[in-house]
C-alpha cells in the first residue's frame, strides 16, 4: 500500500487539534495505514500478538521533541479500541500542564485505559509517579483466586511526603489565585512564549524547526546526518554560551529545549528566548 505525502498549513494551533478533522481525507489515509500495520501484527485473529498500545501524547520527548499529528494519534487510539487493544498514555513528561492542559485526554479528544504520570505532578519538588487505570481494567483483576490479582506493588506506594507535595502542587497549578497563567474557563494555560520572538527564532538560518506548546519551547538545529544523533555534541558550544547567561539546557543531540513551570511568567519566558536569539549570532560565527 502506498501513501502520498501532502503538506497542510494551519493558521492556528487549535485547528490542529480540532475534531472536525476526523472526517477529513487525511483521517481516512491514517486509518488505512494503522489498519494495515495492526493486521500485520495480528494476522487474521483479533490482535492476538498485540498486548497494548503505548504512546506519548502529542510530543515525543526523548525522541527529539517531535510533535505528532493529534489526528493520527486519535485515529490510532480509536482503531486499537475497536480491536480491543488496551491503550496506555505515557504522560510522565507531557502531563500536568507541560503542554498547556492537565491531561491529554482533553487535548487529543480520546481517553486511555491506563495513564502514567510523574515529574510536574509534584512541581518537580520530589520524585513521585502514579499509574491510573479505568474501572473496567482495574476490575478485571478482581476476584477470589489469588492468581487472578495483579500481584505487583512499589516499595514507596502512597509515599506520604510525595503524595502531600503532589496534592499541593496540583491545587496550586489549578487555582487562578496562585497560578496567574491558568485560564479559569477551560483550565488551560495562556500562551507563555512570545509569538514574535518564536517567529524570529524559527526563521533563523541555523534552525531546522521549532515546537512551541504549553510550557515547552524546543528547536532543532540544522545539521548534516552525522550530527543528528542523540549523542551528538553539535549544540555544545551554544549551550556553553547560554550557561554564561544563567540558562542550563539539556540537549537531545542537535535538539535543544526550554521548559518552564506552569506558573512561570510570560515575561521570564520572553527573557529566556531573547538570550537564546542573541546567542544564535555567536553560535553561527563559531
Amino acid at each position: 500500500m502506498e501513501y502520498s505525502q501532502t503538506l497542510t498549513a494551519f493558521s492556528t494551533r487549535d485547528e490542529i487539534f480540532d475534531k472536525s478533522r476526523d472526517t477529513s481525507t487525511l483521517a481516512t489515509t491514517y486509518l488505512a495505514y494503522v489498519s494495515k500495520q495492526l493486521q500485520e501484527y495480528s494476522g487474521n485473529t483479533q490482535s492476538a500478538h498485540v498486548g497494548a498500545l503505548i504512546i506519548e501524547p502529542v510530543i515525543h520527548g526523548a525522541g527529539g521533541m517531535h510533535m505528532v499529528d493529534p489526528l493520527f494519534q486519535r485515529v490510532l487510539v480509536n482503531e486499537c479500541r475497536n480491536r480491543k487493544i488496551p491503550v496506555i498514555f505515557n504522560e510522565v513528561f507531557t502531563g500536568f500542564w507541560r503542554l498547556g492542559v492537565e491531561t491529554h485526554a482533553e487535548l487529543l479528544g480520546c481517553k486511555p485505559d491506563i495513564a502514567c504520570y510523574a515529574k510536574l505532578m509534584t512541581g518537580g519538588m520530589i520524585p513521585l509517579a502514579v499509574t491510573l487505570a479505568t474501572d473496567a481494567l482495574f476490575d478485571s483483576f478482581s476476584g477470589d483466586p489469588k492468581l487472578q490479582a495483579l500481584l505487583h506493588g512499589h516499595s514507596y506506594s502512597a509515599h506520604a511526603m510525595g503524595c502531600a507535595t503532589a496534592a499541593k502542587a496540583i491545587e496550586w497549578f489549578k487555582d487562578p489565585e496562585t497560578n496567574h497563567n491558568i485560564i479559569p474557563q477551560g483550565g488551560i494555560l495562556r500562551e507563555l512564549w512570545d509569538e514574535e520572538l518564536v517567529q524570529q527564532i524559527s526563521c533563523h538560518s541555523a534552525v531546522q524547526r521549532v515546537v512551541v506548546i504549553g510550557t515547552l519551547f524546543a528547536l532543532e538545529l540544522k545539521v548534516d546526518a552525522s550530527n543528528s544523533r542523540y549523542a551528538s555534541l553539535y549544540a555544545k558550544s551554544l549551550l556553553q554560551m547560554l550557561r554564561e547567561d544563567g540558562i542550563f539546557m539539556r540537549p537531545l543531540g542537535n535538539v535543544v529545549y526550554l521548559m518552564c513551570g506552569p506558573c512561570t511568567s510570560p515575561e521570564f519566558c520572553r527573557e529566556l528566548l531573547s538570550k537564546l536569539y542573541i546567542r544564535f549570532g555567536e553560535f553561527n560565527r563559531a
